[in-house]
């Protein structure tokens, strides 16, 4: 009986083992065009400190969204807050985003959720 169940259990290793590889998926995440150093220059030039803010205030805002198929962002909201002025700020720079390279998996685009931060510092 033991021998049984030692060779069951192995079976089940063994098939377990083949179905991950058998199922395995390359999966590319969302991408901004032409990278991060482009989403940070996009950001660069769109963001705005807040008028509500008298320059103190220094942090990052949290941004979660989905990037549809055809890379349109969708459903963009809030994750981490820093303040409605802050928020506000980073909501209206993202919805001004263009289209963003889809993620992929199996060489086809999918819709996937992806979060930024979005970081206000005072610079010398």
């Amino acid at each position: 009986m033991k021998r049984l169940l030692i060779i069951s259990a192995a079976m089940l290793v063994l098939l377990f083992s083949f179905s991950i590889k058998t199922y395995s998926q390359t999966l590319t995440p969302p991408e901004f065009p032409r990278g991060k150093e482009a989403f940070s220059a996009f950001l660069k030039k769109n963001l705005k400190w807040p008028k509500d803010d008298d320059g103190g205030s220094q942090g990052i805002v949290i941004i979660s969204f989905f990037v549809e198929k055809d890379g349109r962002l969708t459903e963009i909201k809030v994750a981490k807050s820093m303040g409605i002025a802050f928020d506000d700020e980073a909501l209206h720079v993202m919805n001004l985003s263009p289209k963003w390279i889809p993620a992929m998996k199996n060489n086809k685009f999918i819709k996937s959720k992806y979060t930024v931060p979005i970081r206000f510092y005072i610079t010398g």
